[in-house]
């Protein structure tokens, strides 16, 4: 964004106000605070605290954009900040400013002006491209702390396993290195797997978290494997023989937390996961692809719209979607006293005390 500071003092015969009345214009001009550029828009932001002010936005596309005043053109009238201004043309540069009038007064002093240029935004504005850590599919990633390190833990199949501290300083922090300790930098593999039956461990990995003293990752067999520095993991309890299709882990007050399809629900309560798993009721059949402690309890969601809630992991409730969805949700979060879940065909539902959801409008997808 590219301010010019300017005093525009010469723009009242541009900016035209209805003069009804002899109300006095406002002394002091808007503060415009930031210009946020969007595919085919900007959004304008400025100090609008003074009660009772009707601001005007103005808008500058000529050649000597910025620089002629005589060339802004009104384009907005009684605007409020943040304010989007649409319908722009993308690798464009724009000029605007923002004045006010009080009543039917004249306007006042007008702000500096600023220029931004809109423009396309893609998914991967922000982020760095590395080179992958593994041909195989990377399906979890947690963070925590281990002896008071920070570090992040992918999973994925075949028994994929790569870690990185905090720090790293590599490229997108996507460059495998080899597993030194300390680490400073990039992604290292696994060094040491369980090896149950003398036939290696190769399952595939479909969550990981970290409970504050290690970090525990689920496979689809069911397998749990565990880690206290990241590199060198050890098995768990499985959760059982002929376990197939379990898909997310959860860890809280109530234990850890499996679950997968068919409804799937297990629970231990051992720390490190040394201990049995008990087979908790669901109450469903739908497969179930994600499981969350949230706002201090549990959200299960899964296919077909499946909702389930839970304060023990033990109990389970199945909560209805107004209007009802028959669409695969396959994540929850909470956060501003509102639980949202997501799935298939940019289904979004939300709920205010995690029984009572409600199927949102699907959202417009803008890469702003």
């Amino acid at each position: 964004m590219n301010i010019i500071f300017r005093a525009v003092a010469a723009l009242l015969p541009l900016l035209l106000a209805a003069c009804l009345s002899q109300t006095s214009a406002p002394s002091a001009a808007p503060t415009i605070l930031s210009v946020t550029p969007g595919e085919n828009r900007v959004t304008l932001t400025w100090n609008d605290s003074v009660p009772g002010l009707t601001y005007w936005v103005y808008i500058n596309t000529g050649s000597n954009v910025g620089k002629n005043t005589n060339e802004f053109t009104r384009i907005d009238y009684n605007a409020t900040s943040p304010h989007v201004v649409l319908g722009l043309t993308n690798a464009t540069q724009y000029a605007f400013l923002v004045t006010a009038s009080q009543d039917n007064s004249k306007t006042g002093p007008a702000s500096a002006v600023v220029t931004e240029t809109p423009r396309l935004l893609t998914p991967l504005v922000d982020w760095t491209v590395g080179d992958p850590l593994t041909g195989d599919n990377l399906n979890g990633i947690a963070y925590g702390p281990l002896s008071g390190i920070n570090y992040f833990v992918t999973v994925g199949n075949n028994a994929a396993i790569f870690s990185g501290v905090h720090t790293y300083t590599s490229p997108g922090g996507v460059t495998t290195v080899p597993s030194t300790t300390p680490r400073t930098d990039g992604w290292s593999p696994a060094t040491t797997l369980p090896n149950p039956n003398g036939n290696g461990y190769s399952a595939d990995l479909t969550a990981v978290l970290n409970d504050g003293s290690r970090f525990v990752a689920l496979g689809t067999d069911g397998s749990i494997i565990t880690s206290t520095d990241t590199l060198t993991w050890t098995a768990g309890t499985s959760i059982g023989t002929s376990i197939t299709g379990m898909h997310a882990l959860a860890h809280g007050a109530a234990g850890y937390i499996a679950v997968g399809d068919g409804g799937a629900i297990y629970r231990n309560t051992t720390a490190g996961v040394t201990g049995a798993w008990t087979t908790e009721t669901s109450g469903t059949i739908q497969n179930l692809y994600v499981v969350s402690y949230v706002n201090g309890i549990l959200v299960a969601v899964g296919a077909s719209g499946t909702v389930l809630k839970s304060t023990d992991g033990i109990t389970w409730t199945a909560e209805t979607i107004s209007p009802s969805t028959t669409s695969d949700l396959h994540q929850v979060a909470f956060g501003a006293s509102t639980y949202v879940a997501v799935g298939d065909a940019g289904t979004i539902v939300s709920s205010t005390d995690a029984a009572t959801w409600t199927l949102e409008s699907n959202p417009t997808i803008l890469n702003t």
